[in-house]
């Protein structure tokens, strides 16, 4: 394997990486972000508005 092809190869891994990494931020906090939400407004809820 040549010496671009490894830099390549760590790039790629890297990038994907990185990828799956963001998704995955960005999943928790969606998460944490609607439970904050359905807690601020519950109460409101229960009396119809």
């Amino acid at each position: 394997m040549s010496e671009y092809q490894k830099k390549k190869s760590a790039l790629t891994m890297m990038g994907a990486l990185l990828l799956v990494i963001a998704s995955t931020a960005y999943l928790v906090y969606k998460y944490f972000d609607e439970k904050a939400h359905y807690e601020k407004w519950k109460d409101y809820e229960e009396c119809g508005i």
